[in-house]
């Protein structure tokens, strides 16, 4: 397991190998989002593709719930489990 320390000097490395190629254009949140990925396994990404495609397919059948309402519900069932 890395340490934190390990793990910004990574992200530290990742960012000016990035900024010499072609990401010089690219933002800090648009870096360590790819860097993150770049770190995720083919299942990770399989799971997260996953997900996108049902929240899309939910979408589209209209099943939504407003986001107020569904902040509302999740810290009302968190508030029952503590």
């Amino acid at each position: 397991m890395t340490t934190l320390v390990e793990q910004v000097e990574q992200f530290r490395r990742y960012v000016v190998e990035q900024a010499q190629n072609d990401a010089k254009e690219a933002s800090l949140e648009e870096l360590f989002q790819r860097w993150c990925t770049s770190r995720s396994s083919a299942n990770e990404l399989e799971q997260s593709l996953h997900s996108l495609e049902r929240g899309l397919a939910d979408a589209e059948a209209g099943r939504l719930v407003d986001s107020s309402e569904a902040i509302d519900e999740t810290r009302n069932r968190l508030q029952r489990t503590a």
